[in-house]
């Protein structure tokens, strides 16, 4: 006669699975996951300083360290993020559980670095958001959205619905400096001070702002301007094509005997038409410094054009200079 089994021989089977699925969990465990990923990742002096920028927490050292980032030239860059339009100005990428950073060189847009290196970051994290956190999350976006739609439409406009929240979610923490609590508590996750990221990106705005600002003064009174010169101009043709004629006449008459019926009438008229000729020479000298001024404002609007598009190419990898020919 057999011995009867204990309790935990005859439920054995059941720690054991619970055992294998713990031990299941904890492989898959983003975690786990994350650290081995990150083992023996070594960044680069460039990687390691935009890394320390940051001031991420442990959890963002942790996802950054296994996404393995790397900052690079155009080529590499474009074939790692399939970048090849030149009308769009693509920074970087999370590709394959990696990330990419164009590296800009101008140095009053290196920030921008920076930036990216904390977008693609956001995009990792987003990944591995569990289904419950990432609906709560997209709540919250989309509130904030609901009381700052212009500004996301304007940064979303080339995203399908799709990709839109997530975007949102990126752009939100790289850029906006007032978030709800429960959004800045939620980025508080990944970097410990998420206001410096703010500040590096209205660093590398700036050039750009002003250069955008002075362009709309230039224009607004090259327009203003331009339009009082016409219209001085027209007012000068007239005048001086009335003066002109009545030159004319004048001359006609000092040809005809008896047109003038002393010399003092003549000498009158004359000296008349001479003031008038002179007054309108003045009249024609300070339209043709006034119009010198609007165009040096032409100019000056030209070269801020020329220096924005600058700035643009600066942040796009498929914009290449062109070697001088030998």
């Amino acid at each position: 006669m057999s011995k009867p089994q204990t309790f935990w021989q005859k439920y054995a089977w059941v720690g054991v699975a619970m055992l294998c699925l713990a031990v299941y969990a904890v492989l898959q465990s983003s975690w786990l996951l994350d650290t081995l990923k990150g083992i023996g990742y070594e960044p680069d002096a460039t990687v390691a300083a935009i890394e320390a920028d940051l001031e991420l927490t442990d959890t963002g050292r942790r996802i950054f360290a296994a996404t393995r980032p790397t900052v690079e030239g155009s080529e590499e860059f474009n074939e790692h993020c399939d970048s090849h339009d030149a009308e769009v100005s693509l920074l970087g990428c999370y590709a394959d559980g990696r990330i990419y950073i164009y590296e800009i060189a101008l140095a009053q847009l290196a920030p921008a670095n920076k930036v990216t290196a904390a977008h693609e970051l956001l995009h990792a994290a987003w990944e591995r958001m569990g289904a419950s956190e990432r609906r709560q999350v997209s709540e919250w976006l989309q509130q904030l959205y609901a009381e700052q739609r212009e500004w996301f439409d304007d940064e979303l406009e080339i995203y399908d619905d799709a990709d839109r929240i997530e975007e949102m979610y990126t752009r939100a923490g790289t850029k906006l400096a007032e978030l709800p609590a429960e959004l800045e508590q939620h980025y508080a996750k990944y970097f410990r001070n998420r206001a410096v990221i703010v500040q590096f990106y209205q660093d590398y705005e700036a050039p750009f702002l002003v250069l955008q600002l002075e362009m709309e003064e230039l224009a607004e009174q090259i327009n203003v301007i331009g339009e009082q010169i016409e219209a001085e101009r027209k007012t000068y043709m007239q005048d001086l094509e009335d003066l002109d004629a009545r030159i004319d006449k004048f001359n006609t008459c000092a040809e005809t005997a008896g047109c003038f019926t002393t010399e003092a009438e003549f000498a009158r008229q004359r000296q008349a038409l001479l003031a008038e000729r002179t007054n309108l020479e003045n009249v024609r000298a300070d339209l043709n410094a006034k119009i010198a001024e609007n165009n040096q404002r032409i100019q000056d609007y030209r070269e801020r054009q020329l220096q924005l598009g600058e700035l643009n190419d600066a942040m796009n990898s498929n914009i290449e200079l062109m070697e001088t020919v030998r």
